[in-house]
C-alpha cells in the first residue's frame, strides 16, 4: 500500500567532517472512502452486530493482485453500519465476515466518498419488545433460524446504561445456554426477562441476542436484535 510521508536521511563520514542529506519524500495521502451498511438479504434491513469484534470487513485493493495477503481490517457499528475513510481511490475486492453466511464476491470501484451496501444471510433472526413498569423493564424476545440447520446454542437478554450494550459489556445480563433443548423448541418460545432494579429516571439499552454452536460459526459470532432505549420512572 502507499505511505504517507517518508523523511531519510543518510550521514556520511569523510575524514573528521560529517555531511548529512536528508530528502523528504511525499506520497499522497488517502483520497477515497467506503460507506454503507450489512443488509440482510431476506428482509432488506441493516444487520445489527456486536459493537466490538462484531464483524469485520476485509478490503483487497485489486490493483496489487488479487491475492494480497494484507487485506484492510474494517469494523462494523452496532447497527450494521461502516465506514472507512482512508482508502485510495480503486478497485477493491470486499469480504466480510460475522454472524452470517457471505457466499458472494463483491468488487468495488471507490471513486471519492463511495456508497455500497452489501449483502449478508444472517444466521439467526432476533427481535424484541420491551416494556417500562417503573423502575423495571421487561423484554420479551423469540429467536428463528433463518433457512439453515446450525444448531441454536445460546440466547441472552442485556441491559446497561451505555449504547454499546452487548454479550460482553452490559449491567444485567440474562443469558442461557440451549444447546441441549430442540430448535424446533426454541424457535416456539417466547423468552422473557424482567430487569428489575434498576435507576430512576435513568435511560438504559436492551438488546436480546442469540448465537448458534461452533460448527459453521467458529468464531462465536452473535446475532443482534437493534438497540432499544428506554427511560424508567421516577
Amino acid at each position: 500500500m502507499k505511505q504517507h510521508i517518508i523523511n531519510t536521511c543518510v550521514a556520511v563520514l569523510l575524514g573528521s567532517a560529517v555531511l548529512t542529506g536528508c530528502k523528504k519524500d511525499n506520497y499522497e495521502a488517502p483520497n477515497a472512502g467506503l460507506f454503507g451498511k450489512l443488509v440482510d438479504k431476506t428482509t432488506n434491513a441493516a444487520v445489527p452486530v456486536q459493537t466490538l469484534n462484531g464483524a469485520v470487513l476485509r478490503y483487497y485493493q485489486l490493483q496489487y493482485g488479487t491475492n494480497n495477503p494484507n487485506p484492510i481490517n474494517a469494523s462494523v457499528h452496532h447497527d450494521g453500519t461502516y465506514e472507512n475513510a482512508m482508502l485510495f481511490s480503486g478497485k477493491y475486492k470486499i469480504v466480510a465476515e460475522g454472524p452470517f453466511y457471505y457466499n458472494d464476491t463483491i468488487t468495488v470501484d471507490v471513486n471519492g466518498r463511495t456508497e455500497k451496501d452489501i449483502m449478508v444471510k444472517p444466521f439467526l433472526h432476533v427481535t424484541a419488545t420491551t416494556e417500562v413498569t417503573g423502575n423495571s423493564v421487561t423484554i420479551k424476545y423469540t429467536v428463528k433460524r433463518n433457512d439453515n440447520t446450525q444448531k441454536i446454542a445460546r440466547v441472552a437478554a442485556v441491559i446497561g446504561t451505555t449504547e454499546g450494550v452487548d454479550v460482553n459489556s452490559y449491567t444485567f445480563n440474562d443469558a442461557r445456554d440451549v444447546q441441549d433443548v430442540p430448535d424446533a423448541t426454541i424457535e416456539g418460545t417466547t423468552y422473557e426477562k424482567v430487569f428489575t432494579g434498576l435507576k430512576p429516571n435513568t435511560v438504559y439499552y436492551l438488546r436480546a441476542a442469540s448465537r448458534t454452536s461452533n460448527t459453521g460459526n467458529p468464531t462465536l459470532y452473535f446475532n443482534y436484535t437493534p438497540v432499544i432505549k428506554v427511560k424508567t420512572g421516577n
